[in-house]
């Protein structure tokens, strides 16, 4: 499966640089933070679709895209969307708090398992004010409380969501028969298990394991979750606390070793992984054991 080729994912102009507080990557897309308004602006049509959401509230937004003005409001349940190659004339009403979450036409093609190929992925991205969608939102809402955590699982997180997010970016027609082909049999499935638990101890992507499981991302994720009832994130994670459990019987590894011998990126992610599988602390875990 190739991977997206490299775009440049950022929005906000150089001259409002300052105002970004957050900016974070994964491997098809990238999400901004920032606050800056009340505005009035003319933006350049870019080479990559744009999804926001508001983090404080709500407000009044517009945008006059190729002849076309639209007025909205934006509240909690809403986004906005700007498609790629789509500029025009924004503004709103008030200072706001926004997150904006960007990715390229290749990269929704290569987490459907097309390649790279972005003509052969159609999808239902057009530019909008404001549109409602309780799971699009709940999606963005989680790539920005990864993000603000500094991505403690590395891309896991953050690539396992916006496969769920493609899937709601593309008419359902478009996938019907590829998701008929991906639930017959279990071997991708198996595949996966097989790479995830020869590679626990080290750094892991969602696109590698569909590779080595010869699915895409999307179509990996529903037999995943058909055939064992959780995520592949979440999978990955609750058996990389399970290893983490053993190793902590042994005094002579400190509790950070433990975190490095069992895959996680960082010491967070290991504390909210055990704690999420035993519910205690991995300090707690260890005084138990004693």
């Amino acid at each position: 499966m190739a991977e997206a080729p490299a775009v440049p994912l950022q929005k906000v102009p150089p001259w409002l640089e300052h105002t970004v507080s957050l900016r974070r990557a994964w491997s098809w897309g990238a999400m901004e933070q920032s606050c800056f308004g009340p505005i009035d602006l003319d933006g350049p049509g870019l080479p990559f679709h744009h999804l926001g959401i508001v983090l404080d509230g709500g407000m009044r937004a517009g945008m006059r895209v190729d002849g076309r003005r639209e007025d909205a409001d934006m509240h909690p349940g809403a986004y906005t969307c700007i498609a790629a190659g789509d500029g025009g004339r924004f503004w709103w009403d008030r200072p706001a708090q926004m997150a904006c979450f960007y990715f390229t036409n290749s990269a929704l093609a290569a987490t459907l398992g097309r390649g790279a190929d972005a003509e052969a992925c159609p999808h239902s991205i057009r530019s909008a004010a404001a549109r409602t969608s309780p799971v699009v939102v709940t999606l963005l809402r989680a790539l920005h409380v990864d993000a603000a955590a500094g991505c403690p699982h590395g891309g896991l997180v953050g690539d396992s969501l916006f496969a769920a997010l493609a899937a709601q970016l593309v008419p359902s027609g478009a996938l019907a028969h590829e998701a008929l082909v991906a639930t017959v049999g279990d071997r991708r499935v198996r595949r996966a298990l097989d790479y995830i638990h020869t590679h626990l101890h080290g750094p892991m992507r969602v696109q590698d394991i569909a590779e080595a499981a010869a699915s895409s991302p999307f179509h990996l994720a529903r037999c995943f979750r058909t055939a064992l009832g959780c995520s592949l994130w979440h999978y990955v994670l609750r058996e990389r606390a399970r290893h983490a459990a053993v190793l902590m019987r042994r005094p002579s590894l400190s509790l950070s070793q433990v975190a490095g011998a069992c895959g996680f990126d960082t010491y967070a992610s290991f504390v909210t992984a055990v704690r999420r599988e035993f519910g205690m602390s991995p300090k707690s875990m260890r005084s138990s054991f004693a």
